[in-house]
């Protein structure tokens, strides 16, 4: 065999062991042979792999087990590779720059008013240029990886951002003349599954849910470990799905769909349901973007308003009963819910969990929990970054 049909093998045998330091934080060579099951020589010749690449680097520790000379283990090295990375949402462009470990070096979030939208590829032109033009600390950047909270075709151009639809503006070719790293373009629930799967409050579990409640109701399983719907954008969507009437505030909004269409998910508990009853019962709010109207509804949920509150309700019914479903159909230990309304999380974790309890009234029912990194974290960000080192697909490019 030749050192071509080699490559491949041995890119994602050094991605696996970089994850294993990496979740480790600090590990010997001897650790790394009976977690991988590696021979000690493998993990020799892949640790100086890694050493060489820069990713990994020695660290003397104290020894317990003697009084001899410092012990030495492997941690991820914080002194030469940089990541870049931007998240795209409807309401701004946030580009952090980070060290491999997970520091930053500079975040710059940009503002996006919904008169830009419709100019959006000159927006982030400008944004891009102004970010690189004043970052003096750039160097060794590994990749540039924008994360985007709307939807991506098969061939990842933005074709959907909040409520405005694109004509497949192609990321990829706008950012391409200021980068000559590889440049990954994903959407969020994908890096964000990533992140909690892999460094997040999935990392010990096997069986798990994954809903993000935003634009649309995205949908995956974790199920002995591995995702189980392993497309493209590693999500499925359960927009269609069908909500009996629980709550009086389902037939008020979007009157003019057919009944059965009306009391799809999509038309009940996604943003663009909430928005209208946020329109509908707070008809003096002057929020021209959804997601102050999202936050002006969480502050009024904080408050313990009336009408905010029986929103609340609405959402925790109709989604309890949909995860109800979904707990039938796979088994899972927990379900973890990415929300833009983390601001109210306790209270709706709490409410949502207690009606989700009645379903199973004589037996364990799987808790509903929030992902560890917050919304517009620069975790959920690199994620995509960390797969590409972990499958070894990013690795190629520094041979």
């Amino acid at each position: 065999m030749n050192k071509e049909e080699k490559t491949p093998s041995r890119l994602i045998q050094l991605g696996r062991i970089y994850r294993l330091i990496e979740q480790f934080e600090e590990i010997s060579r001897i650790e790394l042979s009976k977690l991988s099951g590696f021979a000690p020589a493998t993990i020799t010749s892949l640790t100086r792999d890694l050493i060489e690449k820069h990713l990994i680097m020695e660290k003397m520790v104290r020894n317990t087990d003697n009084r001899g000379r410092p012990a030495t283990a492997l941690c991820v090295s914080p002194i030469y590779w940089q990541s870049l990375c931007a998240t795209l949402m409807e309401d701004r462009f946030e580009i952090t720059l980070s060290e491999l470990n997970g520091v930053i070096v500079k975040q710059k979030i940009f503002p996006l008013s919904t008169n830009k939208l419709s100019t959006l590829d000159e927006f982030l032109v400008s944004s891009i240029e102004q970010f690189l033009n004043k970052t003096k600390e750039l160097s060794n950047l590994i990749t540039f990886s924008v994360t985007v909270g709307g939807e991506l075709d098969k061939d990842g151009n933005l074709i959907k951002l909040g409520s405005q639809r694109f004509n497949q503006l192609n990321l990829r070719t706008l950012f391409l003349p200021y980068f000559d790293v590889p440049i990954l373009i994903s959407e969020y629930f994908k890096t964000w599954l990533l992140a909690e799967s892999t460094l997040g409050n999935a990392i010990n579990c096997d069986d798990a849910l994954f809903i993000q409640l935003d634009d649309e109701v995205n949908f995956n399983v974790l199920s002995e470990g591995n995702i189980l719907f392993n497309r493209e954008h590693e999500r499925i969507n359960i927009n269609h799905l069908v909500v009996p009437r629980l709550n009086e505030l389902q037939a008020l909004i979007n009157r003019d769909l057919p009944e059965v269409e009306r009391y799809q998910v999509q038309h009940q508990i996604t943003h663009r349901a909430i928005i209208q009853l946020i329109d509908l019962l707070y008809p003096n709010n002057h929020f021209s973007i959804n997601a102050e109207k999202i936050k002006f509804l969480c502050r009024n949920i904080i408050q313990q308003e009336k009408t905010a509150l029986r929103i609340l309700d609405h959402l925790t019914d109709c989604l309890a009963y949909i995860l109800m479903n979904l707990l039938h159909i796979f088994s899972a230990e927990k379900i973890m819910l990415n929300s833009s309304m983390l601001i109210v999380k306790d209270v709706l974790l709490e409410e949502l969990n207690q009606k989700l309890a009645t379903y199973f009234p004589h037996g364990k029912v799987a808790e509903v929990v929030m992902g560890k990194y917050e919304w517009n974290s620069p975790v959920v960000a690199a994620a995509a970054i960390k797969q590409g080192i972990y499958d070894g697909a990013l690795l190629t490019s520094l041979e």
